[in-house]
C-alpha cells in the first residue's frame, strides 16, 4: 500500500508542479502599485530670472532651477501673455543655454512695442509642470530714428549733394529714407523730397537737382518709422553762380581720317569738361583747343590756349579738366607760385576743400610750380570714378574764392 500509494502520487505531483509553471509564464504581470524609486512625485521648483535687452520687439530672460523634483528635467523655457499668470498654454520658448548650475536662458521676439507682458519660467519633469515667480515686461517704446548729417561741400550752380547716415531707427524698422529741402528752415516732406531708393539704417548720398544759382537752400534728413516721419537737424547750403567756359576748337579746313578721329575723342573730353565747369565751379573762360601732332601730351596756359598731341591716352575728361585748371591760372601765374610754399599750397579755402574731398582732417594741398595734388588728375590712374571730376572743379572754385587769377572775378 505504501509503495502504491507513493507511485502513484509522484506523478500528480509532478504535473501539478507542471501546471503552476505553466501558468505563472503564460499570464502577464501587473504594474507594481508602489511607484519606484527615481521617479518623481513633484514638479520642479525654479525662480524667474530678471529680463535683460529689452527692445520694442524682444527681450531675453530665463530662470535658475532650486529642484528637480527628483528625476530629470524634460523641459525648460519662458511663458508668457497678455494676462497674469501664463502657462505653456499660451506662448512660450524653450530655453535657449543651460549651465551647470542649473541657470537657463530664453529670448521671446517678436513682441509687441510698448506692452505689458506677464512672464514666468518652466520646467517640466515626470510630475508635471512646474512655475516660477511671475514678473513683468514692458516693451520700449517706439521713438524717432536718429541722424548724422555732414555739412554739405558738394555744391553746384544748380545741383548739389547730401551725405546722411540714419544712426538708429528707432526701435522699429525703417520703411523710408531721403531728404527734404527748401527755403526756410526746417524743411518737411511737405516741401520738396528726395526718396532714397533704400530703407534701414546707413549712410546714402542724394543729388539735388533743378536749384536756383546763388541761393540759400535749407535740407533735413528724414526717415520713416511705426512712429512716424524723424528729421535730422536742418543744414544749409548756398549754390555757387553758374559757370561760363566757352570754346573755340580749330580744325582742319580739310582734315584727315586720323584727324576725325581725334576731334571725335576730342569733343567728347572738351564738352564734358566744359559741364563739370560750368556745373560746380561759376569761373569765366573762352578757351582755344587746337589738335597738334608734334605735342607729346597737352599742354595750356593761361591766356586759355590748349594744345593736344596725337596720344589717345590722353584724348580724354581727365586731361581736359586738368589742361582747363592750367587755362584758369594753376601752374601757369606768378600768383600760383607764391602760394606753394615748402611743397604745400598755402590758402584757405582750397585747403579746406582738400580736407573734405579726402575726408580727412589732416589732408593738405601739395603742390610745386606746374601741378598740384590729390584732385589735379595729373595721370589717368588718378581716376576711380566721376566724382574725381566733381572734387577737382570744387577745388578749383575754392581756389577762386583764394584769388586764383585767370578764371574771372569771384562772387560769393
Amino acid at each position: 500500500m505504501n509503495k502504491f500509494f507513493s507511485l502513484g502520487i509522484i506523478p500528480g505531483l509532478l504535473c501539478a508542479l507542471l501546471l503552476v509553471n505553466c501558468k505563472k509564464n503564460d499570464e502577464p504581470t501587473e504594474d507594481p502599485v508602489t511607484t519606484p524609486a527615481g521617479v518623481p512625485s513633484v514638479v520642479g521648483t525654479l525662480t524667474t530670472n530678471a529680463f535683460t535687452s529689452i527692445t520694442t520687439t524682444s527681450a531675453t530672460s530665463g530662470g535658475t532651477l532650486i529642484s528637480n523634483g527628483g528625476a530629470s528635467i524634460k523641459d525648460r523655457g519662458l511663458c508668457y501673455s497678455l494676462t497674469p499668470n501664463p502657462t505653456t498654454a499660451n506662448q512660450k520658448v524653450t530655453a535657449e543655454s543651460v549651465n551647470g548650475a542649473g541657470v537657463f536662458i530664453a529670448s521671446l521676439t517678436g513682441l509687441l512695442p510698448s506692452t505689458r507682458y506677464y512672464v514666468r519660467a518652466y520646467v517640466i519633469n515626470n510630475a508635471g509642470t512646474g512655475y516660477g515667480n511671475e514678473i513683468e515686461l514692458n516693451t520700449a517704446d517706439i521713438v524717432s530714428a536718429t541722424f548724422s548729417f555732414k555739412p554739405m561741400f558738394i555744391i553746384g550752380s544748380t545741383l548739389a549733394t547730401t551725405d546722411v547716415e540714419v544712426l538708429s531707427d528707432g526701435g522699429n524698422g525703417i520703411t523710408e529714407r531721403g531728404v527734404c529741402y527748401g527755403l526756410t528752415a526746417n524743411p518737411t516732406i511737405a516741401d520738396h523730397k528726395v526718396k532714397h531708393n533704400s530703407t534701414g539704417t546707413g549712410r546714402f548720398l542724394i543729388p539735388l537737382t533743378g536749384l536756383t544759382e546763388r541761393t540759400t537752400y535749407h535740407v533735413r534728413g528724414y526717415a520713416v518709422n511705426a512712429k512716424g516721419v524723424s528729421y535730422s537737424s536742418d543744414v544749409s547750403f548756398k549754390t555757387i553762380g553758374k559757370g561760363n567756359i566757352t570754346y573755340t576748337f580749330n580744325k582742319a579746313v580739310a582734315p584727315t581720317a586720323d584727324e576725325l578721329a581725334a576731334y571725335a575723342r576730342l569733343q567728347v573730353a572738351l564738352d564734358s569738361a566744359v559741364w563739370y565747369l560750368n556745373n560746380y565751379t561759376s569761373a569765366t573762360k573762352h578757351v582755344y583747343l587746337n589738335y597738334d601732332v608734334g605735342v607729346p601730351t597737352a599742354d595750356a596756359n593761361s591766356e586759355g590756349w590748349m594744345r593736344f598731341g596725337s596720344s589717345t591716352g590722353v584724348q580724354n575728361i581727365r586731361t581736359m579738366l586738368h589742361e582747363m585748371n592750367h587755362t584758369l591760372g594753376t601752374g601757369t601765374t606768378t600768383w600760383w607760385t607764391g602760394r606753394i610754399i615748402g611743397g604745400v599750397y598755402q590758402s584757405e579755402n582750397a585747403s579746406a576743400m582738400v580736407k573734405n574731398t579726402q575726408n580727412s582732417t589732416t589732408a593738405v594741398l601739395n603742390g610745386d610750380s606746374q601741378h598740384w595734388w590729390p584732385g589735379g588728375l595729373n595721370q589717368n590712374s588718378e581716376v576711380s570714378s566721376s566724382w574725381d571730376y566733381v572734387y577737382n572743379c570744387l577745388i578749383i572754385e575754392a581756389m577762386r574764392k583764394d584769388g586764383l587769377p585767370a578764371s574771372g572775378s569771384y562772387t560769393p
